[in-house]
Order: structure tokens, then sequence, then C-alpha cells
């Protein structure tokens, strides 16, 4: 393996360590909502059923991938 196969590797592990901290940031968040949204029904004794956290899990972790990524883009003030 020479110099550059070996540029591109670290390049290639780069990537996908931003792709890894972006998941882990989207999942805590989606984690966060699903919980407040089972504190929520609970204070309003009302049931929560499996399709519910199902649809309030999507929904917060696909908002917050777009989040990431819209901040990802704005430039940041030196």
């Amino acid at each position: 393996m020479n110099r550059r196969e070996g540029d591109e590797h670290m390049r290639i592990l780069y990537e996908l360590s931003w792709l890894w901290e972006m998941l882990g940031i989207a999942l805590a968040a989606a984690a966060v909502c699903v919980t407040c949204a089972a504190l929520i029904c609970k204070a309003t004794k009302r049931r929560l059923n499996k399709k519910m956290l199902a649809v309030v899990g999507a929904a917060a972790f696909a908002g917050a991938i777009l989040a990431v990524l819209l901040i990802a883009r704005t430039p940041m003030p030196l």
C-alpha cells in the first residue's frame, strides 16, 4: 500500500466518522422525544401504544437528521 492509498483510506474513515456522529446525535434526540411523549401520555393518563411510539421516534429521528445537516451547512464565524 502506497501513500496515496493510505490517504484515501483515512479520508473515507473521516467521512464515516462524521456519519456515525450524526447518526448518534439523531438517535439520542429521537430517544429524548420518545421519552417525552411517554411521560406526557403518562401525565395525561392516556394509553401509549407501540405504533404511536414508532411514529414519534421516526419523526424525531428524521427531524434530527435534517437539523444536523442544516447546521453542518452553516459556516461558523471565525
